[in-house]
């Protein structure tokens, strides 16, 4: 009973700030779409890094969504400088990831975690651009049409299906693998049980080993950051390392980055996300020595009343009910005769980026009239 009760006060803690980011981020979608992003990164020089890195801070992309959109905005023009300062900073936050960060971490992380997102992609893009300028890889494309690129319906219902379905459907199982985690942490490890490991640079080292290769979505990952400090004594500027290099990278992104922006270019990537990453861990605990999450939370806890957190508990609670149904249970497609289905097997879809790049470009084949 005490593991599933944490795994509601975490709920009740974690859902009034994700229902404003996914409020938040169905707003960003519509307002900053990736066409809309393509048209500033087309140039080169620090102008288009800048604004790369500018525009990924706020967008909801893990490092699995951002792939299409990065893949994206390398064939249509983006250099390489730019593309890698966008694969650098997206994944790291977005509006939900900091909304949550706000609720869990405090103020003080809510704020530096963007800020170094931001000054890690400007680092990892200006390396590319001063220690690798090849842009030979290129790859053929057809210019986006408006039959591919238009969104259907109305303005408000696409805000609603992109934050409260789309969105949801992405992070809803790291999101549930998340807080399931931190309740174990919380439930079997005794508190400050890694304290001897968990400061200075020795913590900082182990949560890059463990954040790196994995795949950690950037909500999801908070919860759990939360139970290593709380629990096993990790230095908040330990979480920030996790915090930064888990959501930042995984296998998929490295791999995908090695036949779009070469080797070299993905070398220098991985570096620099290394190097931001301990650097910013030290700098943060040198900005705030021995600063806890209950400091950082002093001041903004108790903002959101008991029973609003318990009515957005419920109602995240049906959110993922829905994403899990609609992940798992795919629906039936009625009034197309049966001779004429056709199923294709597609490997590597892992959020709804992919099912948007599928769906435009499967619509553009003629006799196509659902997919």
């Amino acid at each position: 009973m005490d593991f599933l009760f944490k795994i509601w006060s975490l709920l009740i803690e974690i859902s009034p700030f994700l229902l404003f980011g996914f409020l938040f981020s169905g707003i960003l979608s519509v307002a900053l779409s990736v066409e809309t992003v393509a048209k500033y990164l087309g140039g080169r020089g620090i102008k288009s890094i800048f604004l790369a890195s500018l525009f990924g801070i706020p967008l909801p992309l893990c490092s699995c969504g951002v792939i299409p959109v990065f893949s994206y905005l390398k064939k249509h023009g983006a250099s390489k400088a730019s593309t890698t300062s966008f694969l650098t900073s997206t994944p790291q936050t977005g509006v939900d990831s900091i909304m949550v960060t706000y609720g869990l971490l405090g103020p003080i992380f809510a704020i530096y975690r963007p800020v170094i997102a931001f000054i890690s992609g400007i680092i990892g893009g200006t390396l590319v651009s001063v220690l690798d300028k090849e842009e030979s890889i290129k790859e053929d494309f057809s210019s986006c049409n408006d039959d591919c690129c238009d969104e259907e319906g109305s303005v408000i219902w696409r805000i609603f299906d992109y934050g409260f379905i789309k969105l949801a459907q992405d992070i809803a199982q790291p999101l549930i693998i998340g807080i399931v985690v931190a309740a174990l942490i919380f439930f079997f490890i005794p508190p400050n049980y890694f304290q001897s490991i968990g400061t200075g640079i020795i913590g900082m080292l182990i949560m890059l080993v463990l954040g790196l290769p994995s795949y950690i979505c950037a909500t999801a990952s908070i919860p759990m950051a939360l139970a290593l400090h709380v629990q096993g004594g990790f230095s908040m500027g330990s979480l920030m390392v996790f915090l930064m290099c888990g959501p930042a990278t995984n296998i998929a992104t490295i791999s995908v980055s090695l036949k779009q922006i070469g080797k070299k270019s993905t070398l220098i990537y991985i570096g620099s996300i290394v190097l931001c990453s301990i650097l910013s861990g030290l700098l943060f605990d040198v900005m705030f020595p021995g600063i806890t999450v209950e400091d950082s939370l002093s001041s903004s806890m108790h903002m959101v009343p008991h029973s609003v957190g318990v009515l957005s508990a419920w109602a995240l609670i049906l959110i993922l009910l829905n994403s899990i149904r609609l992940n798992y249970f795919s629906s039936s497609i009625k009034n197309i005769q049966k001779s004429s289905n056709v199923v294709l097997f597609i490997k590597g879809m892992k959020c709804n980026n992919c099912v948007s790049s599928i769906n435009k470009t499967v619509n553009q084949l003629p006799g196509i009239k659902v997919v």
